[in-house]
């Protein structure tokens, strides 16, 4: 056996474990899933119904319940939160990590790969969306991360051993797909059950689940390895495998290692397989299974799992109403066409028009008379019968509670008027289903906090290299960021580096900011009408909260009609003052501007005599040395050469003492040359 048949074995081993796994789940799930689109009633009854002319109507209140669950998530959708952990994450970059997953959702419509698995979850009790990667332009080597859709929940199988309710710790997963044949010929033209010509009736009944006359089943086979590998950790404090250090570089990164450890790290591969051959292969460069369940509710049921969603419970209730409907319908169109009572004989001759009378108006129909013991008989005549209508609009509004009671949804939140009149207690009934159903959204931010996790963790491997990525923020405006390279924001130099530091992933559900908008606008309009000096210091934000045209221009010029003290300074521009820190300032400068004055006059004064003084010494010793000059010519002996020469000695000391002068103490000017 090769190695690839051993691979292939295992593969079909654990899908038919997961088949065995959730049989019962599926064959549930499609039921419901045909009941909620209309298959209401045993088909046998419905035929039978049929025969007899009778109604089998079909009253779908379903859909209605599911979309207000649905729809409630759609104006209050789970948002990513992105938070650094470790030293070497900080906050600005977590920032531009989560600004970088709200574009990767934006750009993937990611609303309709959660809303199908919702409504999936939510209908049936499982659903499932994933994430791939793929490469940005047909001419790059960059690739994103995409949140996809899985549109048929039947066609995943996960290990059904996994125990987080995430299944973030599953072993193993495939997802399905039947392509025809001749597609699958022209994709995998080498694949040996193109080539074969076999009949794949023998393969085996593992086989037969994935070969058909007119189609192969394709799957990816997801499946973690775990590979041994030493962690390292460094002098700076990072720390790196040592199966991801080049070997020419060891003997550089020793030295600096502080401690290590054995590790087995989690290795996510994927192989195309149509059952027996393996047709591709790939590796994953995240640490989880790329595909995220939706669950409704779970129940362990004896070690066996069940997903519920809101179907299962009113399927019975749903049933009733349409018998009950129907029964109703079917009363009250038969009512004056109760069967005709007449003498044996009387319909000789004429039994198919008198049977048609129910479906046929007639403008006459005749009869045979007959004598009943030497009398005529009367003609023939409706038998009088009243149905009880009465009893069945009951049954009908018992129903009714029925079905809104096991869907969790009551009356206040479809609309219906009840006796509470003020609008708390109204909002306190529509509380009551938003309460009964919320663990289907909860389990929604559970799912969309996995596919956050997985977004972090792929980040790195696909953002690590020096380019410009759109971010988006809440309010949907958009932002270029450099990452991985040395990067200007406001006026210092800042790295966003994507690859550094470890980050954790939380969720935070609310209102969309477009919904918050408005309910915000509608709050300050409130207020206006409580205190309507308000408008006076705050007009513009109210304005500019508002979603109509020309609400920015109106919001511009009530901002520029704002007191000084409440305008926002420009940026790199001083802040206007108010009018008293402004009066004291201009104190301040007019005293300031006396004691400069004052300065300047005595620092003159100062200079001028010491420039008085600073020149008699200067004529002083220039007197002196012509004086030494003229000495020098006139004598010749050793005797006057001895006196000259201690006379220049005694210029040259006063000289010195000039020369070393004290620059000037007032302004700072150095002292005058002297020579």
């Amino acid at each position: 056996m090769t190695t690839d048949d051993k691979f292939l074995e295992l593969a079909l081993k654990r899908f038919k474990l997961a088949v065995d796994a959730e049989a019962d789940m599926r064959q549930r799930g499609l039921e419901e899933l045909e009941f909620r689109v209309g298959v209401q009633w045993p088909p046998e009854m419905v035929q039978q119904r049929r025969l007899d002319g009778r109604p089998a109507l079909v009253i779908n209140r379903i859909p209605q319940f599911i979309r207000q669950v649905t729809n409630e998530q759609r104006q209050s959708p789970a948002s990513v939160q992105v938070n650094p952990v470790d030293s070497g994450a900080d906050v600005e970059t977590a920032e531009v990590i989560q600004g970088l997953t709200r574009h990767i959702e934006v750009s993937s419509d990611a609303p309709v790969a959660y809303g199908r698995a919702f409504e999936s979850a939510v209908t049936i009790g499982f659903g499932y969306f994933r994430i791939i990667t793929e490469y940005c332009d047909e001419d790059s080597f960059e690739q994103d991360i995409v949140i996809k859709q899985i549109e048929n929940p039947f066609t995943v199988y996960m290990d059904p051993y996994a125990m987080e309710p995430d299944r973030r710790d599953s072993e193993w997963a495939f997802i399905v797909d039947d392509m025809s044949r001749d597609e699958f010929e022209a994709r995998y033209p080498k694949a040996e059950a193109v080539n074969s010509g076999m009949s794949f009736a023998t393969i085996g009944d593992d086989a037969r689940a994935w070969f058909t006359q007119d189609s192969v089943r394709i799957a990816e086979y997801w499946y973690v390895e775990t590979k041994p590998d030493t962690l390292l950790q460094l002098e700076d404090g990072n720390k790196v495998f040592k199966s991801q250090v080049p070997a020419d570089q060891m003997d550089a990164v020793m030295p600096f290692v502080v401690r290590e450890r054995r590790v087995e790290r989690r290795v996510i591969r994927m192989a195309k397989i149509n059952g027996v051959e393996v047709l591709e292969r790939s590796e994953w460069a995240g640490k989880y299974i790329p595909i995220i369940p939706v669950f409704g509710e779970e129940v362990n049921v004896n070690g066996k799992r069940h997903y519920i969603g809101m179907v299962r419970n009113a399927m019975d209730p749903s049933r009733r109403y349409n018998f009950m409907v129907s029964a109703e319908t079917e009363a009250i169109a038969m009512a004056p066409k109760t069967p005709f009572i007449g003498a044996e004989g009387q319909f000789e001759g004429r039994e198919q028009q008198w049977a048609s009378l129910n479906q046929r108006n007639l403008a006459y129909i005749e009869y045979k008379p007959k004598s009943l013991g030497g009398m005529l008989a009367p003609a023939p005549q409706r038998q009088s019968y009243e149905a009880p209508i009465q009893a069945i609009m009951m049954a009908i509004r018992q129903a009714d509670n029925d079905v809104k009671a096991t869907m969790g949804i009551y009356d206040a939140s479809l609309g219906e008027a009840g006796p509470q009149q003020s609008g708390r207690a109204i909002l306190a009934r529509q509380r009551e289903s938003d309460v009964a159903n919320s663990n289907f959204a909860s389990n929604l931010a559970r799912s969309i906090k996995h596919a956050g996790r997985i977004m972090v963790d792929l980040i790195p491997y696909h953002y690590d290299t020096a380019r410009v990525i759109r971010l988006l923020k809440p309010d949907n405006t958009q932002e270029q960021v450099g990452i991985n390279q040395p990067t200007m924001k406001n006026g210092k130099e800042v790295i966003y580096d994507l690859t550094a530091g470890k980050y954790d992933v939380t969720i935070s559900v609310g209102p969309t900011y477009q919904t918050q908008r408005q309910e915000a606008a509608a709050s300050m309009i409130d207020l206006t009408k409580s205190y309507p000096p308000i408008m006076q210091v705050a007009g513009d934000l109210l304005v500019r909260s508002m979603d109509w045209p020309g609400a920015a221009q109106i919001a511009d010029r009530l901002k520029k009609m704002l007191p000084p003290e409440l305008q926002d300074a420009q940026e790199g521009a001083e802040p206007e003052l108010s009018p008293q820190h402004q009066a004291a300032m201009a104190a301040m400068q007019q005293q300031n501007q006396q004691l400069t004055q004052a300065l300047d006059a005595a620092s003159e004064e100062i200079r001028t005599k010491r420039m008085e003084t600073e020149s008699k010494e200067r004529i002083a010793t220039l007197n002196a040395q012509v004086k030494m000059l003229d000495t020098q010519a006139r004598l010749s002996s050793q005797e006057g050469m001895a006196m000259l020469s201690a006379e220049i000695q005694a210029v040259n000391q006063r000289l010195g003492q000039l020369m070393s002068l004290p620059d000037d103490p007032v302004n700072g000017q150095p002292g005058p040359a002297v020579g």
